[in-house]
């Protein structure tokens, strides 16, 4: 379960960038280290052999880190974009990033960490919109399994096989539909 994690700034305990990007099956973009942390809980807290995952965090992308990017997006299957709301200077980046990926036939979700949907980018995601929602209520948790459950769509959606995860019960995580809780 190789787990790379870039542009740290080592705060969160995340090791610093590599010097080159490894392949992965999964890759996940979020705002903050603290996202990337709960992502990367979720994933070593599984004790299992699962796809290789690599994280970056989407402030801190320098030209150089945003090609390592790229390459890692290219061997990859699945792809996690998580704004934050206040993230308008990244829009061409994660413009071209998306492009990437939908050339390349990569399950592809954007979202954002605001409640509300964004139509343009739901326009760059190739997950239908019912995934997309589910998968931003996720990411706007701040717990593990909420990180988990997310991980867990993104895989199914890349259609890799993370069976060993799924043998082990899962808490359930409510979900607020129209008021009440499932």
């Amino acid at each position: 379960m190789p787990l790379s994690i870039v542009s740290s700034d080592g705060r969160d305990g995340c090791d610093p960038a590599p010097a080159t990007a490894r392949p992965a099956d999964l890759v996940v973009i979020a705002g903050s280290d603290s996202e990337l942390a709960r992502y990367a809980q979720a994933w070593h807290g599984a004790g299992r052999d699962l796809p290789a995952l690599h994280m970056a965090n989407l402030r801190r992308l320098t030209p150089h880190r945003i090609e390592q990017l790229n390459a890692a997006i290219a061997g990859a299957r699945g792809l996690l974009i998580h704004l934050p709301p206040d993230i308008d200077d990244r829009r061409s980046d994660i413009t071209a990033m998306a492009e990437l990926a939908r050339s390349r036939n990569i399950a592809l979700a954007v979202v954002c960490g605001a409640d509300r949907a964004d139509p343009a980018l739901d326009a760059l995601s190739n997950m239908p919109r019912t995934t997309l929602r589910r998968l931003a209520a996720l990411c706007r948790r701040p717990d593990a399994r909420s990180a988990r459950a997310v991980l867990t769509q993104l895989s199914l959606s890349a259609g890799l096989s993370i069976e060993p995860w799924l043998d082990e019960p899962a808490a359930a995580v409510p979900e607020p539909i129209r008021g009440e809780a499932r």
